[in-house]
């Protein structure tokens, strides 16, 4: 088995035919341009036959994102998930990444295992919930300018976790370590929407069919934000929002009574798992 860098100049269509072989109607076949630009994609070949893919993708701030693992179905389960995964990692210490971070559902048991097994912990749990585009009535999200507009603590994710949605490039759910810095990289993106007393920062189109405006909540009591969002979510022509939330049963009882329904695709509980380099301090020495 060999593993390689995909040289998207020369091997675009074998890629192709591994997705659509595993897949016809793999989301990533539309995508591939995209992750082409913004990530490092890996592949898996043995006898000129494409087995494994993968994508490191770098955040910025020594902080990776790992995903679209794909492994051919009569070859899952003989560790070539595994093999993929540490040349990943090690892709990721090449170029200075200290954390990686993954998303997968709870009850994805055998991914779970394979990235413990690769040195990744889960580090906390949440859920995929998708709103529809509404009036509203409360008060009318903004684009900000400025976050110096932004008054108030954060909350939802960030407060509960320490991590948030960067919304990083086109993409959305990639999370990083919250730092102060990101509401005025947001606004400066045109991503960050304001009025009194909530906070969103969204990615628009984020999905085509339907038309999915990708939200990270970032202020706001649930009723009023929820109906703030349905309202953004027609103002900018979507037909729909979805974001990841905190995942406490006591927090998706008040999804379900806000009318916010689990993503079709994904299961209600979704862990965000992390490697992060050793600390040399932590590198004992044999003998």
């Amino acid at each position: 088995m060999e593993f390689h860098r995909v040289n998207a100049a020369r091997e675009l269509e074998p890629l192709r035919a591994f997705l659509s072989s595993s897949d016809p109607s793999d989301y990533l076949l539309e995508d591939l341009p995209d992750w082409i630009r913004n990530g490092r994609l890996w592949a898996g070949v043995e006898g000129g036959n494409w087995l494994a893919f993968g994508r490191l993708h770098d955040l910025g701030e020594n902080e990776g994102w790992v995903s679209g693992f794909r492994v051919a179905a009569p070859r899952r389960g003989q560790g070539l998930g595994g093999q993929l995964l540490r040349q990943i990692v090690s892709d990721a210490q090449s170029i200075g990444l200290t954390s990686l971070r993954a998303t997968i559902e709870v009850e994805n048991v055998a991914s779970s295992r394979l990235f413990a097994r690769s040195g990744f912990r889960p580090i906390f749990e949440v859920t995929l919930r998708c709103g529809r585009a509404g009036s509203g009535s409360a008060s009318v999200l903004r684009r900000a300018e400025t976050a110096a507009r932004w008054s108030g603590s954060v909350g939802w994710l960030p407060q509960s976790t320490g991590y948030v949605d960067l919304l990083p490039g086109e993409d959305g759910g990639r999370f990083g370590r919250w730092r102060r810095s990101l509401p005025e990289r947001w606004a400066n993106e045109g991503k960050l929407y304001l009025a009194d007393g909530l906070a969103v920062a969204v990615q628009v189109d984020w999905w085509k069919s339907p038309r999915t405006l990708w939200v990270n909540p970032l202020q706001g009591d649930p009723t009023r934000l929820v109906d703030a969002v349905s309202a953004l979510t027609e103002a900018l022509g979507h037909e729909q929002w979805q974001a990841f939330l905190p995942s406490a049963d006591e927090a998706r009882r008040e999804y379900d009574r806000l009318g916010l329904f689990p993503h079709p695709a994904w299961g209600d509980r979704v862990r965000v798992f992390e490697w992060c380099e050793p600390s040399p301090e932590r590198v004992r020495t044999p003998g």
